[in-house]
């Protein structure tokens, strides 16, 4: 029984030590993201803009110089990484994770109806039903987020 007890168990991510081991993946997995899609980066700031761990992380990503673009929100958790420019939003989180909700939302719509999203990089065709219930989820889950006043303190 201990052993069973031992493989479902989830780490505390009150912990100071397991929420800095999450971030520090979520933040590889956006330096991934961008690597796999040769995107050139300034770098992913040490700590993230805002996180709700061991679900969601948002992070500012300095871009290299464009003039007039400052870089991305990135965002990373259980669910596919994604991007926006920062010079859309506001220094507000609640907004960007409207932002994302809002479209994994219509993303989920056309993938479920077998449609193609250029955004996701889907291997396998036949799966994009599958995925798309996968990222409905996730965007219900940020929307769910974004309504929770109690959350943001406004």
């Amino acid at each position: 029984m201990s052993n069973l007890k031992r493989l479902t168990h989830q780490p505390d991510y009150r912990n100071r030590f397991n929420r800095k081991l999450w971030l520090n993946e979520r933040q590889s997995d956006l330096r991934h993201y961008f690597d796999s899609r040769n995107i050139l980066t300034g770098g992913i700031e040490a700590e993230p803009f805002w996180a709700k761990v061991p679900y969601v992380s948002i992070w500012k990503i300095r871009s290299v110089g464009t003039p007039g673009f400052d870089g991305w929100y990135g965002m990373a958790g259980d669910h596919p990484c994604d991007i926006v420019g920062m010079n859309n939003f506001s220094d507000r989180p609640r907004d960007i994770l409207r932002y994302f909700a809002a479209k994994w939302a219509y993303a989920a719509q056309r993938l479920k109806r077998g449609e193609d999203y250029p955004e996701f990089r889907i291997e396998r065709i036949e799966e994009r039903h599958k995925i798309g219930l996968l990222i409905e989820d996730r965007s219900n889950r940020l929307q769910r987020w974004v309504d929770e006043n109690d959350l943001w303190g406004e």
